[in-house]
Order: C-alpha cells, then structure tokens, then sequence
C-alpha cells in the first residue's frame, strides 16, 4: 500500500479499531490481509502481506524486522524473534523461461499452538510446524517440524523433543 494521505488515513483508522481488540501493531508496520483471531502484538518495521491470507491466533507476537508473505497460519501463543522471514511463494525455475519471467509457486505455512520461533529464522513455502514445537536462532526451515520437537540448523533438524 503507498504512502499515500488516504492509505495512512485508512491504516491510522484500521490500527486503532484494531487496539480496541487488543491487537496491537507498532509504526512503521505495514499489513494486508490479515485476519487476527484474538490479542496480539507486532512490534516496529514488520511486514505481512497475505497472499491469499494471514491469519493470526491469539496471544500472537511478533518481534521487530519479521517478514511475512502469503498463505500463513498462525496458532495460538507463538512468539517470533527479530528480523523471522516466512515466505510461502517463490518463483519458478522450469529450465527455457527466464527465473524472473516465470509464475510464483505458492504453498501455505502453517504454525502451530505454543511454537517458539528464534531470531533470524527463515521458513520456506509449503512448511508445517508443529504444537509447542520451537526453532532455534538462525535456522533455515525447509521440511516440516513434527510437535514439541526443537530444530535447529541449516537446513533445520531436530535435535530434541520437550519433555
């Protein structure tokens, strides 16, 4: 959405119905298409832009630097470090058709209930993360992560599982 006077009109007006649900989302924060099912907290210079949509659990929060693009579910009590990037399209690479001429691939990231995820984490499209399941800083998730398994690395694999 540009800077525009009527897009910062809208966005101070949607900001604020929003507090009154206990959402709360910080300046310089842009968001569309995002559906938030209880409280939250999303802290300065984040993005989520839902393609088709983001939809956000309750007692969600979101440290600064996070970016979020596409089809994304958020369980309930997630809490997401600085600087998280999860990216659920990307583009084609067919061999015959230049990379930046080629359609996006989309497919959904789910997260689920009581998930940790650290800072600097990367998730890719097409990834589920299980309940109470936590990823270690700087890891890069490419496969799922079964419940309450910890995951770190690059790619990121299990090391452990909570007790």
């Amino acid at each position: 959405m540009p800077k525009t006077i009527p897009n910062r009109i809208r966005l101070f007006f949607q900001k604020k119905k929003l507090k009154k649900r206990g959402v709360r989302i910080h300046n310089n924060t842009v968001f569309n298409n995002v559906e938030f099912k209880g409280k939250a907290k999303i802290e300065p210079y984040c993005r989520l832009i839902g393609e088709k949509k983001i939809v956000v659990g309750h007692e969600f929060y979101a440290n600064a630097n996070c970016h979020f693009l596409g089809d994304i579910t958020f369980g309930d009590h997630v809490m997401i470090g600085p600087k998280t990037i999860i990216w659920g399209r990307d583009h084609g690479i067919s061999k015959g058709t230049p990379m930046n001429d080629q359609k996006h691939v989309s497919k959904p990231v789910v997260i689920g209930d009581d998930v940790w995820i650290g800072a600097g984490v990367i998730i890719l499209k097409g990834v589920v993360i299980g309940n109470g399941a936590v990823v270690g800083a700087g890891s890069v998730v490419t496969k799922n992560i079964p419940e309450n398994a910890i995951a770190v690395g690059n790619p990121a694999r299990v090391i452990k599982f909570r007790t």
